[in-house]
């Protein structure tokens, strides 16, 4: 194949690009502008948002667990997906007076594949290492 043509084949996709969004030729914009454009607006948001098993609090659960750590008292516990309890997971921990929640979310599309986990509500290293414990603990390693 000539070369003209290979390097006219590889710049087709930037060329598309440019001519899809002519504003972009003279200037790239920046990811947070895009944010505020409403078709890319709209798929911000959608890419935010958790599962409707989640969202809602329509999930299989377990009985929450009382704790103290680090002087603080806690609730924890744990919601899955109803009849996929094995690759859609929540654990979950409370402030015991309410005002805070971190979890940590897994999913996975298979049991053949590896959990992709999500920290919520920015939980700090004791608050991981607390989700993580749960986690495992409720999902013990099979034979």
């Amino acid at each position: 194949m000539p070369r003209r043509l290979i390097h006219f084949i590889h710049a087709c996709p930037a060329l598309l690009l440019l001519i899809s969004h002519p504003g972009w030729a003279a200037e790239q914009p920046q990811t947070a502008d895009l944010l505020l454009e409403a078709p890319y607006r709209r798929a911000y948001v959608v890419m935010q948002r958790l599962p409707d098993w989640v969202s809602r609090g329509q999930a299989t659960s377990t009985p929450i667990a009382r704790l103290v750590t680090s002087g603080r008292s806690y609730l924890l516990g744990h919601l899955c997906k109803p009849h996929d309890c094995d690759n859609n997971q929540l654990d979950i921990v409370f402030a015991a007076d309410g005002h805070a929640a971190w979890g940590l979310l897994h999913t996975r599309p298979n049991e053949r594949q590896p959990f992709l986990q999500s920290w919520l509500g920015n939980p700090d290293q004791e608050m991981q290492a607390l989700l993580l414990r749960n986690h495992a603990a409720l999902n013990p390693p099979t034979p």
